[in-house]
């Protein structure tokens, strides 16, 4: 039991280790084009969703034709 917990805390530390510069530059982004006006908090929550399930979709369906 404590080896599946030593294993899935290394690898849930590491993705999110992994993760933090992605989202580190996608907030400053995000900050800049806020101040500009560009579009709503709203508008980029959608976005940032549409694209990741798109992303999650595309993987799946690339595992499972293998």
């Amino acid at each position: 039991m404590g080896a599946l917990y030593s294993s899935c805390m290394f690898l849930g530390v590491n993705n999110a280790s992994s993760v933090q510069p992605v989202v580190s530059i996608e907030r400053t982004v995000f900050y800049r084009e806020k101040a500009a006006g560009m579009y709503s908090p709203l508008s980029y929550a959608v976005a940032q969703v549409t694209v990741t399930a798109e992303e999650i979709t595309a993987s799946f369906g690339r595992r499972v034709g293998e």
